[in-house]
Order: C-alpha cells, then structure tokens, then sequence
C-alpha cells in the first residue's frame, strides 16, 4: 500500500529544527523577496497571510520550522497572552471504521450518483469565512487581525469574467491593544460592502491546474497527475481540492461523481489522513478530512471538509492545537474557517441558486 503512495511532503518536517529540502528552497526565495507579488484572484474564499519583513508573504505551514519564525513562534510563545478565536471544529471519530473503510465507502456510493445539471454559463457560489492575517515585524510583536466575510460570486466559465460581491463583518483583533498595529501593517482585507464587475481573464483559473486537465477517473492515474502539482502546504488535501475547483471551472460549473469518487479513493490510500464527523459553524453535518504538523509543542491541524452524501468540498478549516507559540491567541483556535453556503450553475450575474 505505501508504495502506491506519493512521497510525504510533510515527512520530517521540522525533524529536528530543519526543514525538508523543498521547503528550504522556497522559503529562502520567500525571504530573499524584495518585495510581495500580486496574488492570483481566487474564486472564492483567500487563504490566510502572514505577513514578513519587506512586505513578503508567505502561509503558516511554510514557515513552522524556519528560523524567521522566531518572532512568530519563539520559545516564549507560549507564555504569551491568549486571545480567543472562534470555536475550532470538534472531530468525532468514526467508531468501527479506518478512515480508508470511510472514504471508499463512501466513493462507491458517489460514483452511483446522477451528474449534475448545467443550468446557465456563471459559477455561482456563496461562502463564509475569515482568516486570521497576521505581522510579524510590528513594533508591539506579532499582530493578528481577522475580518468575517460572506463572498458571493458569478463566474462566466468560458472567459473568466465576472462579478463579486463581498459583505465584511467587523474586524476581529485576538489581542485588542494591537488593532492599531495590525491596522498599520494592512491586515484588515476590507470593510462593508464591495460589489464590482471584471471583464475577461479576472476570475483567471490556475494554469498549473489547468494544464492537467482533464483529469483521470482512475485513482492511480488521477494521483500521478496530482503529484505534478506542489500542493498548498504540502497538503494531499489541499491538492484534492484545488482540482475538483479547476474540474469545476472547466466543465461549466459541474464535477463528475467518478471523479469525485477517485479522488475519495486517492484520500482513501494516504496513511497521514483522518476522517471525522463533525457539525460546521452554521450547523451543517460533514465529513473532516484532515492532516496534521508538529512544530515543537504546537499541532497544525489542516481539514477539508465535504458533503458525506455528494463527497463534494463544502469547506475547510486551519487550526492550531497545544502550543499558541507566539501568536498570542487561545488554543486550541482556528487561523482560517470557509463554508461554502450555496453553489451552481446561473444565466447572468444577478440569478442565486
């Protein structure tokens, strides 16, 4: 079974106190950035920031074992002053089953299913969901700042034109005294209500992931092109995810159940994955697919979550358990939360599913 499987991105991450020889290289191109590059438009939901000096950019996984984490992870941290965040997500283990039982269970019943229905040329989606941005080079430490965001977008499949329209919540300091410093260092995403119209190749989708296409329905297959692809973190998941997002984008908004079910089956097969139940902020039941780093005292627990009757992502979650480190937040506390709401196919810009 462990031949079958892709090398472990994360094995010995931060084994003692180095970093695996992928993770070096692109963190040293990171911090030897001059300056930050302008990010691709995401459809949907922006993963979270950390913020480094010179303006550069970079996610919490990447950075667990290096040494420019020592403002952000040094061996104080965890005597630093805890600010809460919202709940993190409790996982129920499923009782008399592996998670490998679970997975391709639950891929045989969603390959039965009917395909969806095209019903207009614009994706539409509707998600929840914040992340916690944080800088590491303020004065007052490492300043973290959140702002609760509902998301809607239209998407034109075939040019990648489009509409979004965002609703930004309050904005959510964990340590209140540093809302000036985090305000300085731009880690509020927006305010109020922004609605705005893009023309062609906005909503571009990721050419790493479109370039595969079409995906194999084969487990094997598909997991073979998978790997050709560096996976956010180093996560299987995230992997995962980000195909079934390019599928969607170039198949007019609809991903077959077979391959839905192949890549339940891919999941199935990773001995570094653990399957739960669990109930999402907004009451919905799911399915937790998560993976985990250590970093000193300090877990990084990564979940995708899905539909257990369609197999489909409906959200995720990024937590961090045992040590806060020196993020000066409460653990176990989440670093960024999405849920998708609604989802489809629309005529124009205006249609909601």
């Amino acid at each position: 079974m462990r031949e079958l499987m892709p090398p472990d991105p994360q094995a010995g991450f931060g084994r003692d106190g180095t970093l695996p020889d992928r993770a070096e290289r692109e963190l040293t191109a990171l911090l030897g950035t001059a300056e930050s590059t302008t990010p691709r438009v995401r459809a949907g939901m922006s993963r979270r920031r950390v913020l480094l000096a010179g303006g550069v950019v970079a996610s919490v996984t990447a950075l667990a074992a290096s040494g420019e984490l020592g403002r952000l992870s040094g061996s104080d941290g965890g005597e630093a002053q805890a600010r809460a965040t919202p709940p993190v997500l409790a996982l129920d283990p499923i009782g008399g089953r592996s998670s490998e039982e679970v997975l391709t269970q639950l891929a045989d019943k969603v390959r039965q299913l009917a395909p969806e229905s095209v019903q207009g040329p614009y994706l539409y989606s509707k998600s929840w969901g914040w992340a916690l941005n944080s800088a590491g080079d303020v004065p007052g430490g490492v300043a973290n700042a959140a702002v609760p965001t509902v998301t809607e977008q239209w998407i034109r499949a075939s040019d990648g034109a489009g509409r979004e329209r965002q609703m930004h919540g309050r904005p959510y300091f964990p340590d209140p005294d540093q809302e000036r410093d985090a305000r300085k260092a731009g880690l509020i995403d927006g305010k109020g209500i922004r609605d705005k119209t893009y023309g062609s190749g906005h909503f571009a989708p990721d050419p790493e992931w479109q370039a595969l296409l079409p995906f194999s329905t084969e487990p094997d297959r598909l997991l073979v092109q998978l790997k050709q692809v560096n996976w956010e973190g180093g996560r299987v998941i995230w992997g995962v995810s980000a195909m079934l997002d390019a599928t969607r984008r170039a198949s007019r908004g609809v991903v077959a159940p077979q391959l839905r079910a192949a890549a339940l089956v891919v999941l199935a097969k990773r001995t570094d994955v653990r399957v739960s139940r669990t109930t999402t902020w907004l009451g919905h039941q799911v399915l937790a697919i998560t993976q985990e780093t250590r970093h000193r005292a300090a877990t990084f627990r990564d979940s995708l979550l899905i539909d257990p009757t369609t197999g489909d992502r409906v959200g995720s979650e990024e937590a961090l358990l045992g040590d806060p480190l020196a993020l000066r937040i409460a653990v176990p506390g989440t670093l960024s939360v999405n849920e998708i709401l609604s989802r489809g196919t629309v005529q124009d810009t205006k249609a909601r599913v």
